[in-house]
């Protein structure tokens, strides 16, 4: 059975998308079947850095009753990653219902040893929907305090709900002399710190080339970050859920 993990923060622009493509990638790579799903249903990016613009079918026909997941499936060029991507178009996020999505997201665990899922920022209904089609959450910070109390809010309310927190992802560090240090943001989350993902221009150049920073430049220190991410979820995967079951 694969382990079904939300992509969370309490910001938008946090990095959530580029941390759940190059994790997908990363874990690809060291050999574990893997999909991939855009459930952000207005801001969707996820095809974009991973390369795929021109999907006929999307989790929003999925969502509207007009198509089923299989369908909305697509191998990407990555080694054992799949993904489900979302429109870009209004008409489509009017007639998707994103209170459909667990129950469409959660069957497609038996398929992947992954199931990572890119959720909207924040605790609207469309993020508590995408955020409650997993069963495991890694949350996604910058090092700016208003950020790292936001995203606390929200590992607050999805352990409450029953969710198994794996920890968080300080992305972009080092970009400002009043960054948060990573000891200080792990006592105020109080959940473990993953990684530290340091500014690293690699990775922005590789989101421009939609292609994640891990097949980019996999000796930049982007990427090597997101491999130790994916190293650390490979092992403790699972083991929340188990307990807290």
């Amino acid at each position: 059975m694969g382990h079904l993990i939300s992509i969370a923060s309490g910001k938008g622009g946090t990095g959530k998308t580029t941390t759940t493509a190059n994790l997908s990638v990363a874990l690809g790579g060291m050999g574990y079947k893997v999909l991939a799903i855009d459930a952000d249903l207005t801001m969707a990016n996820l095809s974009l850095v991973m390369g795929i613009d021109d999907a006929e079918t999307t989790i929003h026909d999925v969502l509207a009753g007009e198509a089923d997941i299989k369908d909305a499936i697509y191998s990407t060029s990555y080694e054992n990653v799949d993904l489900v991507p979302a429109a870009v178009d209004w008409e489509h996020v009017l007639k998707a219902d994103p209170r459909r999505l667990p129950s469409t997201i959660k069957p497609l665990k038996s398929e992947y040893d992954f199931v990572l899922i890119d959720c909207p920022a924040g605790l609207q209904m469309d993020a508590m929907n995408a955020m409650m089609s997993g069963e495991e959450v890694i949350l996604v910070t910058n090092p700016e305090i208003s950020c790292i109390t936001d995203t606390m809010k929200v590992s607050i309310v999805l352990r409450k709900a029953g969710l198994a927190v794996l920890g968080f992802v300080l992305n972009r560090y080092g970009r400002s002399e009043n960054d948060i240090p990573p000891d200080a943001a792990e006592e105020v989350m109080e959940v473990p710190l993953l990684v530290v993902i340091p500014e690293d221009p690699k990775v922005r150049e590789a989101t421009l080339e939609g292609v994640p920073v891990v097949e980019y430049a996999p000796d930049s220190e982007g990427a090597r970050a997101f491999m130790k991410l994916a190293e650390e979820v490979s092992r403790i995967a699972g083991f929340k859920a188990r307990v807290m079951g």
